[in-house]
């Protein structure tokens, strides 16, 4: 099911079982009637368990761009690392050319044709504001959405969606980015003492109370997650809670 680009997304058409076949653009934002937002998104594996956050495994590439005039949608680029480039397959992303400082630019890229060995071209949603010699390095880095698994607790990843249903590998779904939402936890349920609101994701995308995370012997820098939002007693805990991935 797809949406129109303006005004807001039914929790029917959010919650419409994934699709084997695109509907939308990955990386695609709603909000839904209660105005939360949503992505749209690729299953890189199978996500058997919803209610966790989600990484992002889509890796970056690294081009340099060909000869390329003030002004141009397109920018052409060779990469050994970009042989098997598939249509799109960086839509939503961004790029970063290393040019001078002062000449230094990120791009968002609208969408790419299939490489050609190690050759392809991107199209931008804004024009090149300077120009570019074919010597620079570029990195591409593709939309976050394009390739979400469940996290690999090694920490060394980002949450960037919380789905809400169990997703098959290679299927197309709407995952949550921000707004009321409830989640599975990994030790003491959070709210259950006084002053415990604010919680972070734990390595396997479950949360965890930032006390549990930043206040350690070792502190860290867990992933901030959201807040709780009901009221919570003593001894008494919920795992409803505002999520502010973006």
């Amino acid at each position: 099911m797809s949406f129109p680009v303006t005004g807001r997304a039914t929790f029917e058409g959010l919650y419409a079982a994934p699709t084997v076949t695109a509907t939308a653009t990955i990386g695609e934002v709603r909000e839904d009637e209660m105005g939360g937002r949503w992505r749209y998104c690729k299953a890189g594996a199978a996500i058997a368990q919803p209610l966790l956050g989600m990484g992002a495994f889509a890796t970056y590439t690294s081009v340099t761009p060909a000869i390329t005039a003030v002004g141009l949608l397109t920018m052409a680029y060779t990469g050994s690392g970009d042989a098997s480039c598939t249509v799109d397959q960086y839509a939503n992303g961004t790029i970063i050319i290393g040019a001078a400082a002062a000449n230094r630019r990120i791009y968002h890229i609208k969408g790419n044709i299939v490489s050609a060995d190690t050759t392809g071209t991107l199209t931008f949603y804004h024009p090149v504001r300077y120009a570019m010699a074919g010597t620079e390095w570029a990195t591409i880095n593709p939309c976050p959405y394009a390739d979400v698994r469940p996290m690999a607790s090694d920490g060394y990843r980002s949450v960037v969606c919380f789905p809400l249903q169990p997703v098959t590998s290679g299927y197309y779904f709407w995952a949550k980015t921000r707004g009321l939402c409830f989640g599975t936890v990994a030790s003491t349920t959070p709210g259950a003492a006084a002053d415990d609101r604010a919680l972070a994701f734990n390595r396997d995308g479950a949360l965890i109370m930032v006390d549990e995370a930043w206040g350690k012997s070792t502190p860290n820098s867990m992933q901030y997650a959201g807040y709780l939002v009901e009221k919570t007693a003593s001894g008494d805990g919920d795992q409803s809670f505002m999520l502010q991935l973006e």
